[in-house]
């Protein structure tokens, strides 16, 4: 399968798309224009399969998802890979997200599959905050690159 791994394209209505989808609203807006928000997509037969959007201002990984058909196939991981490289590079110290604290949702064994780890913060819908370690020769770092595999 052919895939392609670019930076998003982005027009005014896809910057409207992605804050209803993320939730964010004009400071968002302000974010991504000032170039604070990275985003990569997966792009299969000239159509987006997959993307993943980061803040370096803050570490925060907003979004990260992946068509039903196309996952198990290491997209997910290479786009967060994508994303999280962009953001150290931008100065980002603690690379964090809100995910399921649920078990038996695929994105709970995803994001500790790759190394993520909670933090002990639960946030009132039910979502943890969870943060990629960063380590250098098994230490951690906050100034070494990310260690996720992209495959």
């Amino acid at each position: 399968m052919d895939l392609q791994f670019r930076a998003t394209q982005l027009t005014e209505a896809r910057i409207q798309q992605l804050r209803a989808v993320t939730g964010k609203d004009q400071p968002f807006a302000a974010d991504v224009l000032s170039g604070r928000v990275k985003f990569r997509e997966c792009v299969h037969d000239g159509r987006v399969v997959g993307h993943c959007i980061g803040n370096s201002a803050t570490g925060e990984i907003l979004g990260l998802s992946v068509d039903h058909s196309y996952r198990r196939q290491g997209i997910a991981r290479k786009l967060l890979s994508l994303v999280v490289d962009l953001l150290r590079v931008d100065g980002a110290q603690r690379i964090w997200l809100a995910a399921p604290s649920d078990p038996s949702l695929p994105a709970y064994r995803f994001y500790r599959a790759v190394g993520w780890h909670p933090t002990g913060t639960h946030l009132a819908d039910g979502d943890e905050i969870i943060e990629l370690h960063i380590t250098n020769g098994g230490n951690q770092s906050s100034a070494a690159a990310p260690q996720i595999d992209p495959g």
